[in-house]
């Protein structure tokens, strides 16, 4: 019930945005609808999976989703309203995609995908107690992705005393070989912010020990953190970060051969 309370809420707050939104974007062909309903039917079935119906259909089958539940609204099955709300909220409709996700953790309370896409629209709507709710639930029911995007709504909404909860977690995944480069410096970049904000010397020695700073340092947020962090902190381990650091300059000073 509060959920779905808040739903309303962000739904009224949202009203004059929503206004703009081109529905007419999301029209199918009755042949169309046709098709939609037959995936929906497979889903239901256990024949297609999440991943079928958003990421392999990219934004096409994620528009068709949208398009079919605009016209059968009242037909959609509570399971249904997963993969919708999902796609819902890859066209930054958030208060719908908010709506439906309330009403899928409603029945499937122990499935992540579903407070992950809570957590996700919650934040977009500056909910920041009901995002960041959303995706500890995520990350308790098994979804380690989820907890940098906890760390960041944390970080977000001034609330540095999570990020301290979930360090071993953040750590354990920077430090996983079969994270993505793209993630781990994501995971430097909020170890790095974290550290320097929470005054945790320790902490930033520890998220930039062993890296590769050259690499790392290319990546401005990264780079910005690191600066800030030997502005506040002092030691001989610092003035090393430091020297990396203008190293990292000084070959960005450097004209192109």
């Amino acid at each position: 019930m509060r959920l779905l309370t808040l739903t309303i809420f962000a739904i009224f707050n949202l009203a004059n945005v929503l206004l703009a939104v081109d529905w007419q974007y999301f029209s199918i062909t009755t042949n169309q609808a046709a098709e939609v309903k037959q995936t929906l039917d497979a889903f239901e079935k256990g024949q297609l999976t999440l991943q079928d119906l958003n990421e392999q259909a990219g934004t096409e089958g994620c528009r068709q989703l949208v398009g079919y539940y605009l016209l059968h609204t009242n037909e959609i099955s509570v399971k249904a309203k997963l993969p919708i709300g999902r796609s819902f909220a890859g066209f930054n409709l958030f208060p719908e995609a908010t709506n439906l996700g309330a009403q899928y953790v409603t029945v499937f309370s122990n499935d992540w995908h579903g407070w992950k896409l809570l957590g996700t629209a919650y934040n977009s709507l500056n909910l920041s107690n009901e995002s960041i709710h959303a995706y500890a639930i995520a990350v308790k029911l098994g979804d380690g992705d989820s907890y940098v995007s906890l760390a960041k709504v944390a970080l977000k909404y001034n609330r540095p005393d999570l990020v301290q909860e979930i360090l071993p977690q953040l750590f354990s995944l920077k430090n996983n070989p079969q994270t993505p480069q793209k993630n781990k410096l994501n995971l430097i970049t909020i170890l790095t912010f974290y550290s320097v904000q929470a005054r945790q010397k320790d902490v930033f020695i520890k998220t930039l020990k062993g890296e590769d700073m050259k690499q790392i340092l290319q990546n401005w947020m990264v780079k910005n953190n690191v600066r800030a962090g030997c502005k506040v902190f002092k030691g001989e381990d610092i003035d090393k970060l430091r020297q990396a650091v203008e190293a990292a300059g000084q070959a960005e000073a450097k004209p192109p051969q």
